[in-house]
């Protein structure tokens, strides 16, 4: 129950925040960021980038700086983020994407999938078995398992219906399961 509180304290909390930085204070839109940079990091990380997360962490925050004047506090602060996170993530992939292609194109070698810089807490294992997930069930995993947001969160932020959020969690979980099961774990 604490826990629930807490977390509406914050999310109010965050809708304040906001609303004073589209008013111009500084200080709120930066306490905003240190608020959010370490979960917003852990999201990409678990979403699969692992080389330049940090940049594509403050080209977020770069692009919810810009938007902060068309922020309507409709829904909660950590979806509107998120939606912003997902698209710098989306771009940082085709952008790679494009890279490894033109790469190709003239003969270099191109590296196949990014691995981890750094040991960032994260399990190996569970890092792997992420891997073995299509981008759109991983996501969603990330997001509802991992980050902790509702499915009516990750659904307007992965812009889907509530219905289809449930049953990716659900395949995600099965996948993940008999991924481990596999391993004998």
């Amino acid at each position: 129950m604490e826990n629930i509180i807490d977390k509406e304290a914050s999310a109010k909390e965050d809708v304040s925040l906001m609303l004073a930085a589209k008013a111009g204070d500084l200080d709120a839109f930066s306490f905003l960021v240190k608020k959010h940079q370490n979960s917003l990091m852990n999201f990409f990380r678990r979403s699969g980038v692992y080389i330049d997360v940090e940049d594509i962490a403050q080209e977020t925050f770069l692009k919810l700086y810009r938007a902060r004047s068309s922020y309507e506090a409709k829904a909660k602060f950590t979806t509107f983020l998120y939606l912003i996170a997902r698209q710098v993530m989306i771009d940082h992939f085709r952008k790679q994407e494009r890279k490894a292609q033109l790469l190709q194109k003239y003969g270099e070698e191109v590296p196949q999938f990014e691995a981890p810089k750094e040991d960032d807490g994260e399990s190996d294992e569970i890092m792997a078995a992420l891997a073995t997930l299509t981008p759109a069930l991983r996501e969603t995993i990330v997001l509802v398992i991992m980050q902790g947001m509702s499915y009516q969160d990750a659904a307007e932020i992965l812009g889907v219906p509530l219905g289809t959020v449930k049953s990716r969690v659900s395949v995600g979980l099965g996948r993940l399961k008999a991924y481990f099961l596999k391993l004998g774990k």
